[in-house]
């Protein structure tokens, strides 16, 4: 999740964030810390950012997640080289960009960390269209800063569910592993317009006990795909992506993850914006929304795929 900095404020001293995203960093060197690119192998530093229930990843999926953009994730260290903060900045496109796993400890937010990752994040992504997603509470004061709220999503807990054996068995739903890759790459690609192959091979071609992840077809034709992969804490798992084109797709792609976790904890980011399937999360599914997230932007909607977005992949990768 993108925390606000406290200091974020005062460091901009009246301009906004489109104006401090074209200041260039003099020096990476600061009194008591400095700034500098994270290395892969410190990537499971990046899981002190994810605090809220249900979002700690495993060391293995943070590894995944800093292989988007190995150049865009940067760590502060204190003069005995401890990493005391964390900032993740993706750049999905030339024009998109995104802006997630930013932490400091408590001492360091005194000492201007915070707004010194923030700087090396914004330079990272220079001109283009910078997301973030923060808590419901966050976003005034986020708005103030020049970011705008595109729409909020629920963060659902729930359970894993078992069908009935003729439940179980389709011919339109198979595990990703079984199908071609492209046929799946091709689909989130049209999502999105813009392609991610390699993150999404890496990501969605899961097998158990890491996780499970299906896709959904018609005549041959892609139509949605869904994945569930095991948090850091035992029988707990989250459900991210769930794209489809409709919501009896999400329905069916939903209750094929859950069957593999039967009465094991899992969790769901699903937009407002669909709400027949918030209806099935918490009517049919029984799910407690934990939660509510904002995603804003600083120049407006990219025209992500909201109507399709059933499940998204969290607050740290904007997608």
């Amino acid at each position: 999740m993108a925390c606000l900095p406290r200091g974020l404020t005062r460091l901009l001293a009246g301009k906004n964030i489109a104006r401090l995203t074209r200041r260039c960093l003099s020096s990476t060197n600061y009194e008591g810390f400095k700034v500098r690119q994270l290395h892969g192998k410190e990537s499971a530093s990046l899981a002190n950012s994810q605090t809220a229930e249900g979002s700690r990843l495993t060391n293995e999926d943070l590894k995944v997640f800093h292989s988007v953009d190995p150049n865009g994730f940067f760590v502060a260290l204190d003069n005995a080289g401890d990493i005391v903060g964390t900032i993740g900045a993706v750049r999905w496109t030339e024009k998109l960009g995104f802006i997630g796993f930013c932490h400091a400890g408590e001492e360091a937010k005194d000492r201007g960390v915070e707004e010194a990752l923030w700087l090396a994040a914004m330079e990272h992504l220079g001109d283009r269209n910078i997301g973030i997603e923060v808590d419901a509470s966050e976003a005034e004061k986020c708005g103030q800063l020049g970011f705008q709220e595109e729409w909020r999503s629920g963060c659902y807990k729930g359970v894993g569910v078992s069908l009935l054996p003729e439940a179980q068995s389709t011919k339109i739903v198979r595990r990703i592993t079984d199908m071609p890759f492209s046929k799946v790459a091709y689909f989130d690609e049209d999502l999105f317009d813009f392609q991610r192959m390699k993150f999404l091979y890496r990501w969605a071609n899961i097998e158990p006990p890491a996780g499970h992840a299906y896709a959904l077809s018609e005549d041959e034709k892609v139509m949605g795909y869904g994945v569930l992969r095991q948090l850091n804490l035992s029988k707990k798992y989250r459900i991210a992506p769930l794209y489809c084109q409709h919501t009896a797709v999400a329905q069916v792609l939903l209750l094929a993850l859950l069957n593999n976790i039967p009465e094991q904890t899992v969790y769901i980011d699903s937009p407002f914006s669909n709400p027949s399937f918030t209806r099935i999360l918490t009517t049919d599914l029984k799910m407690e929304q934990i939660g509510e997230r904002v995603r804003m932007y600083t120049k407006g909607d990219p025209g992500m795929p909201l109507q399709k977005m059933f499940g998204t992949m969290g607050s740290d990768l904007g997608s």
